[in-house]
């Protein structure tokens, strides 16, 4: 009902817009899909609009928002970059309409086979990997791009299994994607030499650098924090694995899909327009498995590319000079950077090349599983799937299916055959639907600017959908005990605002290797917020502890001299750095959950900060936590009798 009426929006204002006069547009409302959009830039108002071109008129051009709004900027307002894409697109529009005008003059009443042929020869080069996986993956084509539609997903029978062989996993899965119409992957025809070339050390660690034949998108080598992601044990056989919006991408060269595309073809094209070939030694003579194929012996330079002569014409400005990238065994894998001309969003480490398909997160974003590793995956029927990992040397399943509603149906089993079931459906209609309690545990949301494709680590959910927070279990070997309780197995009631408020005595053991600062937490959801993302302004916080030496198997009751050995972090109660005791209202048993947090170095904050929040703590610890221990303390205090 919500895309219901996100298109009735879009065609009103279409409408009301299209009444006038002198108008070139682009797309019909049910071609546009939003994730796609692009930032556009008033450079005189400084505002920032993002969203789909939809039309020029009158000096003005027309974005389509992803809320079915039309907003209007004048062509001279826009930044410099916004003006040149608008005024290309103006003219590409222009050239299409003008030779659709010309075709309906010319074209005889019907078009046979031989017809449909002759325009398919008409594809540029770069088309010819793409359709080797046709039906899956689709090419189209103007002056300008190769646009390449697909559903993300690896349909061609191979010796190895996606995912298989995953050691570092966020519990993600496979998922198709609607690369497609406005949201398909855009590849340059003419690619141009940069002035400076952009390497991917110090850039583009969000979105893709590059498209795969089978029209999978390849990631930097490097994930977000800077790390070789197939040397920390994340990829799959193939170089792959998924991002936090379940959205299936490689960041090494998927070399196995070389059988498909044919010896000596590109397997990949950069979004800088130059093709990515496969492995390369300078010493292997033209016609050998690892000769260039196009006859360089030039070493490969710091982004693994190098220049060569191609026949007269296919070369830059018509000319026989060009260059590519190729694959190799060891780092950066892919292309390592931009040679060619792009226009990034965003700047250092954080930029992306636009335009880019995005991806559409329909799951929340799951913490990391320390310990598990994949051990198969396989596709059960058309739209369902199966992945088996080990945990603690015991098997779990996961199986699920996309309906022909666009629901998706979990089916998680344990080791002990025990299975739970999660239904999720478009973000565009409501978000997760799940029993309470039920299922794997949830990860925080991000929130984040709609329309830009989300990091390695982290989909941009909507804020207004509702994850309802399951306890995340002990990762294994890890243990965390109370000795502050009374003979009931409650909290003492020394260590609450009852008694004397002391800190409980917390005793920890089993931290991974490598554990090299800890943390520890205590926090309390009141009824009605037991769905709250971790960290939400909902929870109640009681203790917030970290820098605390790796030595450290835990703290006395009532410790005073904590302080020497850590750094208090705020607490709900009081905002002040020390501990509240629990002191909540209301009748009944109340749960307070104590979390220690083995963590592979310390918490940074920014220099200012004198005293983080547990929302500021999660998120520092986010990709540095390598184990979680909880224990769940229970206090009901005594009602005063009148």
């Amino acid at each position: 009902m919500i895309q219901c009426n996100y298109r009735w929006r879009l065609v009103f204002n279409l409408i009301t817009a299209l009444s006038f006069a002198g108008i070139v547009h682009a797309h019909p409302p049910d071609e546009f899909n939003f994730a796609s959009s692009r930032a556009w830039t008033n450079a005189r108002t400084g505002e920032v609009v993002d969203g789909s071109f939809l039309f020029a008129r009158s000096g003005k051009v027309a974005i389509a928002t992803a809320s079915g709004d039309i907003t209007t900027i004048a062509i001279d307002d826009l930044a410099s970059a916004d003006r040149i894409e608008a005024t290309q697109r103006i003219e590409a529009i222009l050239a299409i309409n003008e030779s659709i005008l010309d075709a309906a003059q010319s074209k005889p009443a019907h078009t046979n086979a031989a017809d449909a042929n002759s325009i398919d020869a008409k594809k540029p080069q770069q088309a010819a990997i793409f359709d080797a996986f046709a039906p899956f993956v689709k090419t189209r084509a103007d002056e300008r791009w190769l646009y390449v539609e697909s559903d993300g997903l690896p349909h061609a029978p191979l010796a190895s299994m996606m995912m298989v062989g995953i050691t570092a996993w966020q519990q993600q899965v496979p998922l198709p994607q609607k690369y497609q119409g406005a949201n398909a992957w855009q590849i340059p025809l003419k690619p141009e030499l940069a002035d400076k070339p952009i390497s991917g050390r110090d850039a583009l660690m969000r979105g893709a650098v590059a498209l795969a034949a089978n029209g999978i998108p390849i990631f930097n080598a490097l994930n977000n924090r800077g790390v070789d992601s197939f040397s920390i044990g994340e990829l799959d056989e193939f170089g792959g694995h998924c991002g936090r919006a379940d959205d299936y991408h490689y960041h090494a060269a998927p070399l196995a899909i070389a059988s498909i595309v044919g010896k000596g073809k590109p397997i990949a094209y950069a979004l800088d327009g130059f093709p990515m070939y496969g492995l390369f030694d300078p010493a292997a003579k033209l016609g050998e498995d690892l000769a260039c194929p196009c006859g360089s012996h030039d070493k490969l330079d710091e982004l693994n590319g190098h220049f060569c002569e191609l026949p007269k014409g296919e070369g830059f400005g018509g000319g026989t000079r060009s260059y590519h990238y190729h694959a190799s065994k060891a780092y950066p894998y892919i292309n390592g950077g931009m040679k060619g001309k792009v226009t990034l969003r965003g700047a250092g480490k954080e930029s992306e090349v636009e335009p880019q398909a995005h991806a559409n997160p329909m799951r929340p974003a799951l913490q990391p599983l320390h310990g598990a590793r994949i051990t198969a995956f396989k596709q059960t029927s058309v739209s369902a799937w199966m992945l088996e990992y080990e945990l603690a040397s015991k098997k779990y399943t996961i199986a699920y299916r996309v309906e022909s509603d666009g629901k998706l149906n979990f089916e998680f089993t344990d080791a002990d055959g025990n299975m739970t079931k999660e239904t999720y459906t478009p973000r565009n209609q409501g978000g997760v639907d799940r029993p309470r309690g039920q299922g794997q545990s949830g990860g925080r949301e991000q929130g984040g600017a709609a329309g830009r494709p989300p990091r390695d680590d982290q989909p941009n959910a909507p804020r207004n959908v509702s994850v309802p927070v399951v306890k995340t279990p002990n990762t294994p070997g890890m243990n965390l005990e109370c000795a502050s309780l009374d003979s009931n197995g409650m909290l003492d009631v020394r260590c609450t605002c009852d008694g004397e408020s002391l800190l409980p005595a917390l005793k920890w053991s089993g931290l991974p290797v490598g554990t090299k600062s800890i943390a520890i937490t205590m926090h309390h959801l009141p009824p009605g917020a037991e769905s709250a993302a971790p960290g939400a302004e909902s929870e109640k916080v009681y203790i917030m502890l970290y820098n605390i030496p790796a030595t450290t198997t835990g703290i006395n009751e009532g410790a005073r001299d904590i302080s020497s050995l850590s750094t208090w972090g705020i607490n709900t109660v009081n905002r002040r750095r020390e501990y509240a005791p629990p002191c909540s209202k209301g009748p009944g048993v109340k749960t307070y959950t104590a979390t220690v947090f083995a963590l592979s170095e310390a918490p940074k904050f920014d220099a200012s900060n004198n005293g983080a929040t547990r929302a500021q703590l999660l998120k520092a610890i986010e990709k540095t936590t390598l184990g979680t221990a909880s224990f769940d303390l229970r206090y009901e205090r005594k009602q005063k009798t009148q």
